[in-house]
């Protein structure tokens, strides 16, 4: 039996089959930009317990800003004048909470090389190895003696981030929150560019004297329990591209896009052959 198509038929049969191929690549293609696609789709998920979060701990070398509130201004005042003198640190305007207690301005200490700090009334103390909220329950006590009821706040000064590749603005993020994600990096950065490959950001970490590197895939839902995830001082990320000057797609995606041309080519000669 002779099977044989008319040019309008074959016509559109190869418009259906391009289409198809079409369809399917875009689709493809959308799914390597969108993070967590992983996730059901337009259904709330549980995705499991939270990977715990470890505190950093304050280190020789880092730079603490040390702010104490109370509810005698004259108390705090006095203080803060003996903390200027001694920390040497540039000050903003301190203020006042609705409640009365005055906010003084924030200083920086510097830990040095042994992780010894010293503050005004409190004298020459070990810091390193204490996380900031130890930190401030031990100053809390230690200022009890001249300042009723002192509220302290401690935090890093000089921890960050180091964003590079292809991001939206590749910068050194500040961690003033010291409990920061890399979706939260990125965000400051202005996002990812669409030339961004999501599936192999890169994070280099230097921690206890020793390099490692670890790559997340943001299209995962895994990206949420990587040990990467949070950032640590002094990380960089690194987000490679998708396309230079001097390169084309990804290996998968020109792979691909080369099977589907030549299938293409391969069907539209067999119906020239037919008609």
């Amino acid at each position: 039996m002779n099977f044989t198509l008319s040019p309008l038929k074959g016509r559109g049969l190869a418009l259906l089959i391009f289409s198809a191929m079409s369809f399917f690549m875009s689709c493809t293609a959308t799914r390597d930009y969108v993070i967590l696609n992983d996730l059901v789709q337009g259904k709330d998920s549980i995705l499991g317990p939270i990977r715990p979060f470890t505190e950093a701990l304050i280190a020789p070398d880092d730079q603490l800003s040390i702010q104490v509130s109370a509810y005698n201004p004259d108390d705090v005042q006095m203080f803060n004048s003996l903390l200027s003198a001694a920390g040497g640190g540039a000050s903003a305007g301190g203020g006042a909470t609705p409640s009365g207690a005055q906010i003084p301005s924030t200083l920086g200490y510097m830990v040095d090389k042994r992780g010894m700090i010293t503050l005004p009334y409190v004298g020459e103390f070990l810091a390193a190895g204490l996380t900031l909220r130890e930190m401030e329950l031990f100053l809390g006590k230690q200022l009890e003696r001249f300042v009723k009821a002192p509220i302290v706040k401690v935090r890093f000064l000089n921890h960050y981030v180091n964003v590079l590749g292809e991001v939206s603005g590749p910068s050194q993020v500040n961690m003033n929150n010291e409990k920061l994600t890399l979706l939260d990096v990125l965000a400051r950065t202005g996002d990812l560019k669409l030339t961004a490959i999501r599936s192999n950001i890169l994070v280099i970490r230097e921690e206890q004297g020793h390099r490692s590197t670890g790559r997340i895939d943001l299209r995962s839902k895994t990206a949420l329990d990587n040990p990467y995830f949070y950032m640590k001082n002094r990380d960089v990320v690194y987000v490679e591209p998708v396309r230079a000057a001097y390169v084309n797609r990804d290996d998968n995606y020109t792979r691909f896009l080369s099977i589907a041309t030549t299938l293409l080519s391969f069907t539209l000669s067999i119906f020239a052959l037919i008609r």
